[in-house]
């Protein structure tokens, strides 16, 4: 029996995603200010709405017990229904480790979070699913969140800044990849599949070292 050939590889396999990713240039939009640290997943959407296996519906039930404690919640206003900006307290996105917290962002509309810190493996779930965090020093994001509510801001992805309506420019980091990720609207694994023909040279040559 030849097991060679019954032995699929990346390189042979058509993957499609379903990863909601958007080309990103910039963005301008008033902007929900949650003026709070530590925001944890559990606050971003509760335990009891995880028991799905999409991750559409989620938008719905983001911050659902702040909401709950107060009915003038930005989301529940008319003003900041289409806001794709948000503006948080620093450690953004400690707790567990659950992938639905962007997914709960990304479906209610939030394309970017600014804030002092972002807990890394929320930060790393964020940009995989189409949520930019932006990181900017505690002084700057505390003016942004003292600002008149109706306050839009301008994200910049292309040259890196935030931008205030009187034209002040808030520069921010961003490692490279995630930046192309973005801009070019590549998951994980199209940027894999873009590389195949260096995975077929790297199979080849492994399968000349084999001894069995």
């Amino acid at each position: 029996m030849n097991t060679q050939n019954s032995k699929e590889t990346i390189t042979d396999i058509t993957i499609k995603t379903e990863l909601k990713m958007s080309h990103f240039a910039a963005i301008t939009s008033r902007t929900i200010k949650l003026d709070m640290k530590d925001i944890d997943t559990d606050i971003i959407i509760p335990a009891e709405f995880l028991k799905i296996i999409t991750n559409e519906g989620l938008g719905k039930n983001v911050f659902y017990n702040l909401r709950q404690n107060n009915s003038d919640f930005p989301m529940d206003r008319p003003e900041f229904k289409n806001a794709k900006i948000l503006v948080a307290g620093k450690n953004f996105g400690c707790g567990s480790s659950r992938e639905h917290a962007p997914w709960a962002l990304k479906d209610a509309g939030i394309d970017v979070v600014i804030s002092s810190e972002f807990a890394d493996i929320f930060k790393g779930n964020a940009e995989k699913n189409g949520v930019l965090p932006v990181v900017l020093g505690e002084e700057i994001v505390q003016k942004l969140l003292q600002q008149p509510e109706l306050q839009e801001l301008t994200v910049d992805l292309e040259s890196q800044r935030v931008i205030e309506k009187d034209g002040t420019i808030h520069l921010f980091e961003i490692a490279e990849f995630t930046k192309r990720r973005f801009l070019e609207n590549l998951s994980d694994l199209d940027y894999l599949l873009e590389n195949r023909s260096e995975i077929k040279k790297f199979e080849k040559k492994r399968k000349e070292h084999l001894y069995f």
